[in-house]
């Protein structure tokens, strides 16, 4: 009987042995995937190759393209290519790539048992248990065991709090309502000798409450009687004298003829004039009170007299005039306060640009600019320091926007400014 053969292969990569291994049975396969039988990840390795396959017990090698070696059996040397089958003993070198395969056909070593420790040193089931642990270990579970048992012997059986709870017994409840007799309706007075009651008999109220049907019709209710209309109409239209004195619709009465009533108010005397009841017969007679100020020319102006002390003061106080601005409402500390609070991050941004060119970069710069009736700016201008420096707060000026400037009148108009900005770095 012929003995069963196996191939003994190493790896080498840069000179070192990386793995060996002896495969008894089964095809050989190599390359670069990690599903091949060698895996060995090196250039000019295809990513996988059946390298060995077996033929009736004997190995057969079969060459991939592009690798070379030479395999020895006995004295003889034979270069490798396509497919050669291994006799006994036959030991060969294929190079792939940057891989080295060395290889050699040898009798299958025999399969060697399961170690098995000897029964002295295995011991009995008893021997691998803690006592220590399985007493706790049974001492719980017969307190769990017990305490179930408590529970459920003590458990009683309910119905599920989903289901509607349903009366076991009924009972028909009577209540007894006895109500008192009317007293007899008597309209005469007592018999001499007989007692009256303290309080009237009262008639008990009844259990269900009447139930009140408002109807409503559709004409609505008169807000007035006509008696009541002609009561107001003679208080109106009366010749009484009242709290203000008499009245006059005290000369027309409800029925009274319209004409005669036109009449009497055509022929009523009127007078006009001085307090007398007649004509003025002086210049200023009966106007003003004789205290206020006399003006003979219409153009001249009236002077305050002085109050005195007996005066009382009024709300109207005089207080003198602001002093004049630049002419508008938009002034220099208005522009300056601006600048300062919402303009200022901008002009520090254009500073540092110009620090980036030279970190001693100071100066005055002049600016100039007229806020226009828009409250845009024209004519904007800004040199001193540098043209950096310079053109980017120029720039800036174009964006900046003020209140609307206004003359005395209200409308709108021009402000010219001029102001001076001092840089000096920190």
């Amino acid at each position: 009987m012929t003995s069963p053969r196996a191939l003994r292969v190493g790896v080498l990569l840069g000179g070192s042995l990386v793995e060996e291994r002896v495969f008894r049975d089964g095809p050989i396969t190599i390359g670069q995937s990690l599903g091949c039988s060698l895996s060995v990840p090196a250039a000019g390795v295809p990513r996988t190759h059946v390298l060995v396959t077996r033929d009736e017990g004997r190995l057969v090698l079969h060459v991939p393209a592009g690798a070379t070696g030479t395999l020895a059996h006995g004295d003889t040397l034979t270069e490798l290519a396509g497919t050669i089958v291994l006799g006994h003993g036959a030991r060969g070198k294929l190079v792939l790539g940057e891989a080295t395969l060395l290889f050699q056909e040898i009798a299958a070593p025999p399969i060697a048992p399961r170690p098995v420790l000897p029964a002295s040193i295995r011991g009995t089931l008893g021997d691998r248990i803690d006592r220590r642990l399985a007493a706790i270990v049974g001492a719980s579970v017969i307190a769990h065991l017990a305490i179930a048992g408590y529970a459920w012997w003590q458990d009683l059986e309910t119905g599920s709090m989903l289901e509607t709870p349903v009366a076991m017994q009924y009972r028909q409840e009577v209540i007894e309502v006895t109500l008192p007799d009317d007293p007899p309706a008597t309209t005469q007075d007592p018999a001499p000798g007989a007692s009256v009651p303290a309080t009237p008999l009262q008639t008990p109220r009844p259990i269900v409450k009447p139930t009140r049907v408002n109807v409503k019709t559709g004409a609505p209710e008169p807000a007035m009687s006509e008696d009541d209309a002609q009561r107001f109409a003679s208080i109106l239209t009366g010749s009484e004298v009242g709290q203000t004195g008499a009245t006059e619709m005290g000369r027309r009465q409800p029925g009274a003829d319209l004409d005669k009533q036109l009449d009497a108010v055509g022929d009523r005397e009127v007078v006009i004039g001085n307090q007398q009841k007649g004509f003025r017969t002086k210049d200023r007679e009966g106007i003003g009170d004789g205290n206020g100020p006399d003006l003979d020319n219409p153009t001249e102006v009236s002077q305050q007299k002085p109050k005195d002390g007996n005066e009382p003061d009024g709300r109207i106080q005089i207080k003198p005039l602001p002093p004049e601005g630049p002419g508008t409402t938009l002034t220099v500390q208005m522009v300056l306060d601006k600048i300062k609070g919402q303009y200022m991050f901008g002009l520090q941004r254009c500073y540092k640009t110009g620090l980036v060119q030279d970190s001693k970069l100071s100066g005055k710069i002049s600016m100039s600019f007229t806020v226009t009736e828009n409250g845009k700016l024209d004519d904007t201008s800004a040199r001193g320091v540098s043209s950096e420096v310079d053109s980017c707060i120029q720039n800036l000026m174009s964006g900046w926007r003020f209140a609307i400037p206004r003359d005395k009148d209200g409308d709108p108009t021009e402000q010219p400014f001029k102001l001076s900005l001092a840089l000096q770095p920190s």
